[in-house]
C-alpha cells in the first residue's frame, strides 16, 4: 500500500496527538500523592511542632547557635544533656562540653535516647531501623578505616536524638521514586579521633520492607576546645539558611514503591564517647513524587505530532 504525502502527514499528526495524550494518561496512571505536614515547622505551640514526633532532645526553635531559620521556626535535634541530672543517658558524672555549658545546647529539657545495639527500645527501633543501621563505616579524610583483617571498622553509636513523621503514599505509585527535599545544618563540638570520624547526622526512611539511611555530615578535623560559657557550637556546616544546600535524595532503589505508610526521620548520633555534643538543624522539608519517566518513543511521537501538525496548518493557510 502506498500512502500519499498528505495521508502520511495526517496519520503522523493523529499518531503524534495520541502519543502526546499518552503522556498525560501515563502521568495520571502512575502519578501518586505523598501526604506530609508542617515541613517548615511553622505550625505548633512553643517548642512543640505539630505533626512531628520527637525522641530525645528534639524541639523547634527560632535562632539556635547563631543560625536563623528560613522563616520563624526550625527543627533542632541535639545529643546535648539538659542542665539537670537525668536518670537516662545524662548521668551526674557526665561532662558535656563541659557540663557547665550543657544546658546552652539542650533546649527541650529531655534526655537523649540510647543508640546502643544492646539497648531495647533504642533510637534505631523508634525510627523503624534495624539495630545495626547506624553502625556505619569509619573514615579518615574520606578514606575507609579497616581492621587488621582488612574489614571495615564500624562506628559505635552511643546515644542520639531524632524527629520523625509518618508519610502516606497513596495507590498508583508503582515503579516511581520520590524525592525528599530539605535544608539542613550539622553543628558539632566533636572532631575525628585516631579511629576516624565520630558523630554524624542522618535522614532515614523505613516502611513496607524499606530501610534507607543517608548520612548528611559527620565530625571531622581536630576535636576543638569548648569554653564553659560557650553558647554556640564550635563547628558548623554554614552560618545561615540562606546558604544551605537543598538536599535532594532520589530513592532510585525503590523500583516498585508499595503504597502505604513510611516513617521519615532526621537524627544525630554520638559515637564512641558521649562528652561532645552535636546537633542537626532542619527546615523546609517536603516530599515530591516523580510522576513518570519521559519515554523516548513517546517523545518521538510528540515531535512527529508537532512537525506534522505544523506542516498541515501551514499548507492549509496557503490554500
Amino acid at each position: 500500500m502506498v500512502f500519499s504525502r498528505q495521508t502520511f502527514i495526517s496519520l503522523a499528526s493523529i499518531t503524534g496527538v495520541i502519543g502526546f495524550s499518552s503522556l498525560f494518561a501515563l502521568n495520571s496512571a502512575h502519578a501518586y500523592s505523598v501526604h506530609f505536614n508542617n515541613g517548615n515547622f511553622e505550625s505548633g505551640t512553643g517548642s512543640d511542632a505539630d505533626f512531628w514526633n520527637g525522641a530525645g532532645d528534639a524541639s523547634r526553635q527560632t535562632d539556635y547557635s547563631n543560625v536563623s531559620p528560613s522563616d520563624t521556626w526550625q527543627g533542632v535535634i541535639t545529643t546535648a544533656c539538659p542542665g539537670t541530672t537525668q536518670t537516662g543517658e545524662c548521668l551526674s558524672d557526665r561532662n558535656d562540653d563541659p557540663a557547665t555549658s550543657a544546658s546552652n545546647y539542650n533546649k527541650s529539657g529531655n534526655d537523649q535516647i540510647s543508640a546502643s545495639v544492646e539497648t531495647v527500645g533504642n533510637l534505631q527501633s523508634i525510627l523503624g531501623l534495624s539495630d545495626n543501621a547506624l553502625s556505619i563505616p569509619r573514615e579518615i579524610n574520606g578514606n575507609p578505616v579497616n581492621d587488621t583483617g582488612g574489614n571495615p571498622l564500624l562506628r559505635t553509636p552511643k546515644e542520639g536524638s531524632a524527629i520523625y513523621q509518618d508519610i502516606t503514599v497513596s495507590s498508583g505509585g508503582e515503579n516511581n521514586p520520590f524525592t525528599l527535599n530539605f535544608d539542613w545544618n550539622f553543628l558539632t563540638n566533636d572532631g575525628a579521633s585516631a579511629l576516624g570520624n565520630q558523630d554524624f547526622a542522618f535522614v532515614s526512611i523505613t516502611g513496607n520492607g524499606l530501610e534507607e539511611v543517608f548520612i548528611l555530615e559527620d565530625s571531622t578535623g581536630d576535636i576543638p576546645t569548648v569554653n564553659p560559657g560557650a553558647t554556640d557550637f564550635a563547628n558548623s556546616s554554614t552560618s545561615s539558611y540562606a546558604t544551605y544546600i537543598s538536599q535532594e535524595l532520589v530513592l532510585t532503589s525503590i523500583d516498585a514503591l508499595t503504597p502505604g505508610t513510611y516513617r521519615v526521620g532526621f537524627g544525630v548520633v554520638d559515637v564512641d564517647g558521649t562528652d561532645r555534643s552535636s546537633a542537626l538543624l532542619v527546615d523546609n522539608f517536603s516530599v515530591n513524587a516523580v510522576p513518570f519517566e519521559f519515554s523516548p518513543s513517546l517523545g518521538l511521537l510528540f515531535m512527529t505530532s508537532f512537525f506534522g501538525i505544523n506542516y498541515f496548518c501551514h499548507r492549509h493557510s496557503r490554500e
